[in-house]
C-alpha cells in the first residue's frame, strides 16, 4: 500500500484512493462499486489534481455496508 497507518494516528477529512483503501479496509472492487453507484465521489481537489473522497462519504459507505446485513432476529442452536 505504500502508507505505514502508524503515520495516520487522525485520518484526513478527504483521502486519496490508497488512502480511502487503507481506511476503510475494503477491496479494490468495493470501492469502485461505491463509487459507481455515487455514495463515494473522488474529486480533483487534492494536490496537482490528485482525486481525493471526503471521509464522511466513506464513513457513509461503511455504514450502509453492515446495514444491509439482514436481521432475521436471534439464532437459535
Amino acid at each position: 500500500m505504500g502508507v505505514p497507518l502508524e503515520r495516520f494516528p487522525n485520518w484526513p477529512v478527504a483521502m486519496n484512493r490508497d488512502l480511502a483503501l487503507a481506511y476503510t479496509g475494503v477491496a479494490e472492487t468495493q470501492l469502485r462499486e461505491w463509487e459507481r453507484c455515487g455514495r463515494v465521489r473522488f474529486r480533483p481537489r487534492g494536490p496537482r489534481g490528485e482525486h481525493i473522497a471526503p471521509r464522511a462519504d466513506l464513513d457513509a459507505a461503511l455504514g450502509a455496508l453492515f446495514d444491509t446485513v439482514a436481521d432475521d432476529g436471534p439464532i437459535e442452536f
